[in-house]
């Protein structure tokens, strides 16, 4: 009889602390510092209202899309929409959670009004490795590259080039904490990327739940950018200040 009731009270614990893991996703992450926290606050938020909460699991970019392909986490916190070409389990919640938007900045009035392309006889710079803002500047008359935005601010402020390609956001706060006078980012945009959240195919249920939520919260997506990052390609070399090429 004892025997009975201790299997009896060892399965309904079991059982319960089933239902608490539940209640907590796993999700694959990476460092992408305009990025990954604000994913994180969307998502918190979002799945909180369905009694969830989520736990991010900080790896690199690629082992961060292997372990929720493979189903070691419970999805990925954040990542571009082209993923599930090459991830069938990874199931997208189809909402844009975060939108990356990209501008050249510069500081010459007469420049105002001008189309990017424009300008490709001026020199531009931007954050080495970053993949996205390499393509857009490729056919420009100089490339400069340098490891953080501020030091192409500072280039910019130098005449030492002409514009700069940057996300948005990092862009706003470097002129706002460097107050900067006379900088301003060229519209439109150069380049919008859509960000979305994505749930390992066990999740399947899951999918319209959180979708709904995130339907309700975000008439418009966060406007953030990553500034490439998660999308970049190594170096030749180690320099700060490296020019990859004059045409």
């Amino acid at each position: 009889m004892h025997r009975h009731m201790f299997c009896a009270m060892l399965s309904v614990l079991l059982l319960m602390s089933s239902a608490r893991a539940q209640d907590v996703l796993k999700l694959s992450g990476f460092e992408a510092p305009n990025l990954t926290p604000v994913a994180e606050s969307i998502l918190s938020q979002a799945y909180g209202e369905l009694g969830i909460r989520i736990q991010t699991v900080i790896t690199s970019p690629r082992r961060a899309l292997l372990d929720s392909a493979s189903g070691k986490t419970d999805g990925e916190l954040v990542r571009i929409r082209t993923i599930e070409a090459d991830h069938s389990s990874l199931l997208r919640v189809d909402v844009p959670i975060i939108l990356a938007r990209t501008f050249a900045y510069a500081n010459k009035p007469q420049l105002r009004g001008k189309s990017f392309k424009q300008l490709r006889h001026l020199r531009v710079g931007h954050v080495a490795g970053a993949r996205f803002a390499a393509e857009l500047a490729d056919g420009f008359a100089e490339v400069w590259t340098a490891d953080t935005p501020e030091q192409l601010f500072e280039m910019l402020q130098r005449d030492r080039i002409d514009l700069v390609i940057a996300g948005e956001s990092t862009g706003r706060r470097i002129i706002r904490d460097r107050k900067l006078v006379g900088v301003f980012p060229l519209r439109p945009s150069l380049q919008e990327v859509a960000f979305y959240h994505y749930l390992h195919e066990k999740h399947a249920d899951l999918v319209p739940r959180i979708e709904a939520v995130l339907k309700r919260m975000l008439a418009v997506p966060v406007g953030e950018e990553t500034d490439g990052v998660g999308e970049t390609t190594p170096e030749k070399d180690g320099h700060v200040l490296h020019k990859t090429g004059l045409s």
